[in-house]
């Protein structure tokens, strides 16, 4: 039965088992590493084998034209190192090929290339072609659009009745003080107060005064008289952060 696919990482490993078997056969190195591009060019020769039974593909090895003559000059040599490069895939996707015999490939680029070196140095490319199974797309929603506001907009969103419901509270009173400073006294010093003590405050003489709301500081200002009663001239709103109590 032929395999509906593999995963990618599938794929990669039995290439790198493929080339690994390959190159030990053929004496062309003994280390595999994965393979960024298929660079054979046309000095280069593409041998291969058209896979079949568990899965349909094609098994690849790119080498110099000198390197390729010499290996065709020995078909079962070249056969015995591709039948035992398939049937280390096979063992690493647990699958069973079939092949044909080795042949010269051309316009074909594998799916999974493998990089075989020789002490360090670049020697041959192997690669392996197998259907691979689509990645799993999870169902996404669509985005819903959204229709660009206006500056317009904007202005009618704020003229909306909803917004306007603090002008309700425009009629609520609220108690407002005026603070020259204050101090701290114990409970002895408190009972202790006559008529003509002088009781000392943490406000320096011409500081501005304190204008609270339900006792919290909104503002400052300086003390006026208007028609013989005091009076406040605000000259500074206190920032939201600063507005203690």
């Amino acid at each position: 039965m032929t395999h509906g696919g593999f995963s990618t990482s599938d794929l990669i490993v039995s290439a790198e088992a493929s080339a690994l078997a390959m190159a030990r056969s053929l004496g062309l190195g003994d280390e595999v590493a994965i393979g960024q591009e298929w660079s054979a060019d046309d000095g280069d020769m593409v041998l291969g084998v058209r896979l079949s039974g568990g899965a349909e593909g094609m098994m690849v090895l790119a080498v110099n034209d000198g390197v390729g003559e010499r290996l065709l000059s020995d078909p079962a040599v070249l056969q015995a190192a591709f039948a035992a490069g398939v049937q280390a895939a096979g063992n690493k996707l647990h699958v069973t090929f079939e092949t044909s015999t080795v042949e010269r490939i051309t316009d074909h680029v594998p799916l999974a290339v493998i990089e075989i070196t020789d002490a360090g140095v670049l020697t041959s490319l192997a690669g392996i072609t197998l259907p691979v199974t689509a990645p799993v797309v999870a169902d996404v929603p669509p985005v819903e659009e959204f229709e660009p506001i206006s500056f317009a907009d904007t202005f009618d969103v704020l003229d909306h009745p909803a917004t306007a419901a603090l002008s309700m509270l425009n009629d609520v009173e609220l108690v407002v003080t005026a603070e020259l400073g204050r101090t701290t006294m114990a409970v002895r010093e408190l009972l202790g107060l006559s008529p003509g003590m002088v009781v000392e405050i943490d406000r320096a003489a011409g500081a501005p005064i304190d204008l609270l709301v339900n006792g919290r500081r909104i503002a400052a200002g300086e003390v006026v008289v208007i028609d013989e009663e005091f009076g406040i001239r605000i000259t500074d709103i206190a920032p939201i952060g600063d507005r203690r109590r």
